[in-house]
Formats: C-alpha cells, structure tokens, sequence
C-alpha cells in the first residue's frame, strides 16, 4: 500500500498502481475551474498515470497556462482522429498559433472543404457528447504496439531514436486510433466542450478559450501578416530539410551542424538586409524606425545589425532610448496593488518624447534625457542629438507598434518593425514547439549569464512578462509594416548546455518553477546538444549566450 497526501493535508492508503483520477472528481467541487493534470510530488502528472510510490497530490486546473495546453492538445487529438475516420486521406500537420487558435496544414493530397471540416466538427462534438474514453497507456519503446508504430511518422521515430528501447512512453488512445503526444491529456472528450473548425488557408483553424476562462469560445481573429511570417518560416525550414528536431538531430550526428548555423544566419542577414533596401528606397520620406517585440526577442542585437546595414545604404542611423522618456517615478502610474506600472504607456512622457521626435525629424539639436533608475528621476547630462539629411531616427521599445507613442509623427515617415521569434521548428507533424518556450529558454540563460538570476527567480517572474505581453504588445502586432523573425532553427542545440544545469537546478519546493522546469527538460531531452563555435559574434543568439559583439546587447 502506499501512503498519498491530499491538497487538503489528508492521508490516504491507496494500492500501487493508482492514479489520481479519482481523487480529482472526489475532489471536484473544491476547484475553481476543472483538474486537468495532476501533480504528484512536485512534478506534472497525467490524471490516469499509474503511480507506484508514496506522495504529495495537487492537481492542475483548466483556468491556467498549462492546464489550457492540456485542453487544446486533447482538442488536437481528437481532430487528428475525427479526420481520420471520416476522411482516411487527410494527413494534417499542426503549424502555429494565432492568438487561441492553431493552424493545421493539411498536407495531403485530399484537401478538407468547408464542408469536410463542418462533419468533422460534428464527428468531434459526438466525442464530446458521449464522453469519448482518451484511454492512456504507459509502455517502453520496444514494446509498442504494431498498429501504434505504422501510425507513427519518420519524424516521430527519429525522436525515438534518441530514446533506448526500455524507455518509458505514454501512448493514448481514442476510438481505437494511437497518439503520441507531448504531454497529458484530459481523461475523456466531455472536458473539451468549447472550440470550433474554420477552413483557413490550405488547412483548418481548431479555436478554442483563452487562458482564464475556459467556458468562454472568443472569436477567431485572423492575423494574416503574423501567419505569413509563420508559414514562410515553415516553407524555407521544410525546403533545407530541418524542420523538425530529428532533422536537425540527424544533421548534428552526420557533422553537419556548422553548414546549418551558417545558413540559419545567412537567412538573417538576408532579411535584414531587405529591410534595409526598403527603408532606403524611401530615404527621403521614412525617418522613423519603431523596433518592438515581446520579452527575448533579440531586439537589440536587430536594432544593431539593422543599422550596419543600413549604412551601407549610405543611411546613419542615430537610436534614442523610449526607457529614458519615463516619467519621474513619483508620476508614474500604479497598479491595482498599489505598485508602479512601468509597462503601461501612460508611464512614458508621451508629451516631451514626441516633443522631440518632431524636433528632430525637423533637423532640430534636441538636449536628450537620461533616466536614472536608482533615483528615479530623468536627468540632463549635456547629450545632445541632431538629425542630418542622410539619418533615420531607431527607437526600441514594447510600445513601438502602439500609434499612440508616435502619434504626432505621420504614418509616411515611420516604419514599424515587429520582432519576435517565431520558430518553424517542431519534435514531429503533431507536436510543435511552442515559441513561449523557446523565448523562455533564451530569457532564463541571458538572465543567468548576464543579470546573476537563477533559472527560479526567471520562471517565477514569466507569468507577469507575459501577461505584459499579452496587454502592450501583442495586441498591436498586426500594425507593423515589417515583421522580422528572429527564430533560428539550430538555438535549442546550442540552449540545451545552458539551460539543462539550470532547469535541474530549480528545486521541487519551487512550485509552478519546478513544474515549468520539468516541462522544459522534458523537451530538451528530445534535442541533440551542439557545439557553439561556429556561431558568429553578430549573432542574435549571442545576445543571450554571450560572445556578442553589440556590448550593448548584454
């Protein structure tokens, strides 16, 4: 018998063996929102895991970050399945995201219609109504079922090819039909009632609720610039043949791992280089270049190398700081908690930093404000900046999309660039990578590297990023006249010697840090470590593992 300790202090006997299942519906009405996962000691755990040793049980609800990614991966599995048994042609590919929705690319040669994907949804809201049984099976790597392997992709056996053959797999069930999927799934189809199907591109859009309200379907918001920059991403990863993790696996066992760092960088270099050539084109008009992206995107280190290759247009570039245009910190604005909102917009001078702007781009010497961040207040110390006929003016900063920072400038003068990593890379067709994580990763190794934080002190604060996120920039993304991806296709390679000692150092006491680590070790695992030499120092991965040539980057 083992021992198990309740949320509530409890102690239970259970036999070995036995899951947490039951103790989430006994458990039921003491939820906010449904348990989805279950946490036993420490660690995210399937609710139908069979467990064999004593411990502490907590328990995962559907209102939470991770609990909506248990969510929309059963929504996932049940359209892989839906489609199947409708339609044994269609061979769908999960993409990207769109705000709360994914994009699947049906692949095949079958192409859904709109009315394919409408009995689709229906077959699927069968599954729900009835209570489909998502039945979960433990079970090493040689001992997978026949049935199981001739579903698996070469994709997902390139995974297990990095795996021995006792290896312990979760596999899932549904009418029958294998899935192996990254992470755990809701016990059955009656926990996934909120979602729909929209035909979209050459594929389908399964929506289903944001974080924080799980009965609530918003609609879907088409981000047409932000989906190109996806599926562009895809298309060239696909054509070099390393769009996957057992690509690129394959291509740092075979020796080939410097060849496709030099390609991912010369990708970057192309693209910035274009954008410079189109900013030049309208030298005489755009004088204004507004940089913005969320929280490890590698805008600094864009905003630099943007600028060489702007002057070899024969353009100067000169940047100006949006953080030393805050207001003294006595006038900045406070939260509902009493403390200051230094993310909000209302805590910039709007009224003296486009003051400047319109005297600067009127050729105006402007005396530059410094912010001094022990003090708190902005301070003059005798810099000053005048614009010539052949610069353009680099402003960097998460409000830069917002129109309403630059509102005195007119549109034809400014050019908006988005930057963000938006990585075309996936373990395999059904399980992609999310690009939350990949810039986590970069966040937590920079923060360790060059701001003396521990891998903790980054997950913890993670929540707050994104919620910043989630209000200031991502809600203006679509306005950019640019989006550059900062993405390469090698990073994980390189992060996995950074950020494994730090991820198992964050200690089971940690809470949702200890949950989120395992979850990131648990895709590291998958990844082949490479060696980092080859990597220029202009790289934008330089800004986060060191060795960057742009100081200022670090």
């Amino acid at each position: 018998m083992l021992a198990w300790k309740l949320p509530d202090g409890q102690l239970r006997q259970v036999e070995e063996g036995s899951c947490l299942l039951p103790f989430a519906q006994e458990l039921k009405d003491s939820f906010a929102s449904p348990a989805v996962e279950g946490i036993f000691n420490g660690e995210a755990v399937d609710l139908q895991r069979p467990l064999y040793e004593d411990g502490d049980l907590g328990f995962i609800e559907v209102n939470t970050s991770e609990g909506m990614r248990v969510y929309s991966r059963t929504l996932l599995f049940m359209l892989l399945v839906a489609a199947k048994k409708l339609y044994a042609g269609v061979d769908l590919e999960v993409r990207n995201t769109l705000g709360s929705a994914l994009y699947c690319y049906d692949k095949s040669n079958y192409k859904l219609t709109a009315e394919d994907i409408e009995a689709i949804e229906a077959y699927m809201r069968k599954m729900v109504k009835a209570k489909a049984r998502i039945t979960y099976k433990q079970i090493t790597k040689n001992t997978i079922p026949a049935s199981a392997m001739e579903a698996i992709s070469e994709d997902k056996k390139a995974l297990l090819d990095q795996l021995s053959d006792d290896a312990m797999l979760s596999l899932y069930f549904l009418e029958g039909m294998p899935g192996y999927l990254f992470g755990a799934l809701c016990p059955d189809c009656s926990y996934v009632p909120n979602f729909e199907l929209l035909p979209y591109k050459d594929g389908v859009i399964l929506n289903y609720p944001d974080t924080g309200d799980w009965t609530y379907l918003p609609p879907f918001e088409d981000k047409p610039k932000l989906n190109e920059a996806y599926q562009e991403a895809e298309e060239w990863s696909a054509m070099i043949h390393c769009n996957t993790i057992g690509k690129l696996n394959k291509y740092i066992e075979a020796g080939y791992a410097d060849k496709i760092i030099q390609i991912a960088e010369a990708l970057h270099e192309k693209k910035l280089a274009s954008i410079a050539d189109t900013i030049a084109a309208r030298r005489n008009e755009v004088k204004l270049i507004l940089i913005a992206g969320p929280s490890s995107s590698g805008k600094t280190s864009t905003s630099q190398r943007l600028g060489i290759q702007l002057a070899v247009n024969g353009i100067r570039p000169m940047t100006i700081s949006m953080d030393d245009y805050y207001l003294n910190r006595v006038d900045t604005p406070r939260k509902a908690d009493g403390s200051y909102d230094f993310e909000c917009l209302e805590a910039i001078d709007l009224a003296l930093f486009n003051d400047h702007l319109q005297r600067l781009l009127a050729g105006e010497k402007v005396k530059l404000p410094k912010y001094n961040f022990r003090t708190g207040c902005r301070e003059y110390r005798g810099k000053e900046l005048q614009m010539t006929e052949n610069s353009v003016l680099i402003v960097e900063g998460i409000h830069g999309l917002n129109e309403r920072l630059t509102a005195s400038i007119p549109a034809n003068r400014k050019m908006k660039i988005y930057v963000s990593a938006l990585t075309p890379m996936s373990f395999d067709e059904h399980n992609r990578i999310h690009t939350t994580d990949a810039r986590l990763l970069r966040r937590m190794v920079r923060d360790s590297q060059f701001r003396s934080h521990d891998a903790v002190a980054t997950l913890s604060l993670w929540q707050d990023v994104r919620d910043g996120e989630e209000k200031y920039i991502f809600p203006f993304q679509c306005s950019a006249d640019v989006i550059f991806n900062t993405t390469l296709i090698y990073e994980l390679a390189v992060m996995k010697k950074y950020a494994v000692p730090l991820l198992e150092a964050v200690p089971r006491t940690s809470g949702k840090a200890y949950l989120t680590a395992r979850r990131l070790l648990n895709m590291l695992y998958y990844v082949k470590e490479m060696d980092e030499t080859a990597i220029p120092n202009n790289s934008i991965l330089r800004e986060f593992v060191g060795g960057s040539i742009f100081k200022d980057a670090l």
